[in-house]
């Protein structure tokens, strides 16, 4: 469907500006006067072909762990658990210290970071790596390289997911924890290490050498699996200190360790995809999937609408010039039939080239808004708007005129399932006067691991439209 709009002169103006001032293109920027026809083109929608692509393997580039097991009812069976380094605590406290009490390794998670059966009886058990974990870690790694599987585990613990019995203080907090009691010799070693040679734990590069890190594993049970979002290693110890003249004895704590985002740490995570979907997919279905499920392959008809385009507006010819306006994608979503675990869509999709997916994680890119793009889920509308991909076409055509021809790369784009991280950044200034701004900043994009997600792709109503303004001269 092509609609025609012809607009006066002086708004006309206006559009071309407007149009043009967003980005560094020199797309258009002619259009000044006379006559202006402003199309809107949705025959694209029809070339687009989409089909649910494997995504087994994700980079575990997310602070985020998923501990546990659970088999859901048209999603699949999915076991989780990880891997990870520690970056340690520069300085010990060594002074009046009597009595190292005891280690503890704890998962922290809030109350609603889990899927399934809160009540379910889960054990997990811990194997000290022997080996450094080779960056980037993906989600198919094998756990077996990494650890003695011949050796017992250093400790294991039995938990649930549940908040009852908890303190009302920690319940009004929101947050939950398992608590991992490891070994005494353990907290003896670190601290001893600490004493002769402090070095060791200046940089995380230098304490992985002396300690590789933990494979935390679903030893036991199947029903539940929780998203941890803070793992720390706490020492619990007795000291003692001069007050007044007077020795006093007390019980401390101190973090000896924790998972963060400058060290490398990994789910592994084996997903065996229901045999519905499957079947489904095979009849023509579209399904997303996460954690490392399925991806969307997008036959995009880039070559049609560069055509479409550049033979509207006359390319090499005088009598005509344009620009793209706009260029908008809408991916909506059926309703799951079966849908008894509240699985939700992921938060977000990352719209990329195929060719260019591996490269975006591994060198832990953000979204450029010319290569790469990411749109939010909107649960009113049940879709997804990609409306900002006029840098993209722009791009192409750019290159083309310099060129550069259009490739299959640039026509495989892949949908795929993310967590976007931002924090807020404050700004000041003064001179007559003091203003204050604050803007959410986009500080990481990492493939989404945060819980068993599922969505049915609504490919009949997938729209694609393409807007353009082209000038007659008279």
């Amino acid at each position: 469907m092509k609609v025609f709009k012809f607009l006066p002169i002086a708004f006309a103006i206006v559009l071309g500006i407007s149009s043009c001032g967003d980005e560094n293109s020199t797309i258009g920027s002619s259009i000044v006067d006379t006559n202006i026809e402003i199309i809107v083109d949705s025959s694209f929608q029809k070339l687009i072909t989409v089909e649910s692509i494997p995504n087994d393997s994700v980079v575990g580039r997310t602070i985020t762990q998923l501990i546990g097991r659970i088999s859901i009812p048209g999603y699949g069976r999915l076991e989780t658990d990880f891997l990870t380094q520690f970056m340690p605590a520069s300085k010990f406290d060594t002074v009046g210290v009597d009595k190292l009490d005891s280690l503890i390794l704890y998962l922290n998670y809030n109350a609603e970071s889990f899927t399934g059966d809160s009540l379910a009886p889960m054990q997990l058990s811990v194997y000290p790596l022997d080996k450094d974990l080779k960056s980037p870690v993906y989600s198919g790694i094998d756990p077996t390289e990494y650890y003695n599987t011949q050796a017992a585990p250093v400790a294991l613990t039995s938990y649930n997911a549940s908040f009852l019995g908890l303190p009302d203080s920690l319940v009004e907090l929101g947050y939950k924890m398992i608590r991992v009691k490891l070994p005494d010799a353990m907290a003896e070693q670190f601290y001893q290490k600490y004493k002769e040679d402090p070095v060791v734990f200046s940089s995380p590069s230098r304490f992985t050498q002396y300690f590789p890190g933990f494979y935390v594993k679903t030893s036991y049970g199947s029903g539940c699996v929780v998203n941890v979002q803070n793992t720390v290693m706490n020492l619990h110890y007795t000291k003692t200190t001069e007050i007044d003249g007077t020795d006093s004895t007390y019980t401390a704590t101190q973090t000896l360790m924790a998972v963060t985002p400058e060290i490398s740490t990994g789910n592994h995570i084996k997903l065996e995809i229901d045999p519905s979907i499957k079947n489904a997919i095979a009849s023509g279905e579209v399904y997303l999937q996460a954690p490392a499920g399925l991806n969307v392959l997008i036959h995009f008809p880039t070559r049609e609408i560069v055509q479409t385009f550049e033979s509207a507006v006359g390319e090499g010819s005088s009598s005509l010039q344009g620009l793209v306006n706009s260029l908008t994608l809408t991916v909506p979503l059926k309703q799951l039939t079966d849908n008894s675990y509240n699985l939700e869509p992921p938060q977000f999709l990352l719209f990329i080239r195929k060719s260019e997916l591996r490269e975006f994680f591994e060198k832990k890119k953000l979204a450029d808004n010319v290569n790469t793009f990411y749109a939010e889920y909107d649960s009113d509308t049940r879709k997804y708007d990609f409306t900002g991909l006029r840098p993209f076409i722009n791009d192409i055509i750019e290159k083309k005129r310099s060129g550069t021809e259009i490739s299959d790369a640039d026509e495989e784009i892949v949908l795929v399932p993310v967590s976007v991280y931002s924090e807020t950044v404050s700004s000041g200034s003064s001179y007559y006067y003091y203003s204050y701004n604050e803007q959410e900043v986009v500080t990481d994009i990492v493939p989404y691991v945060s819980a068993p997600s599922l969505a049915l792709i609504d490919v009949a109503n997938i729209k694609l439209q393409l807007t353009y303004s082209r000038q007659i001269r008279k």
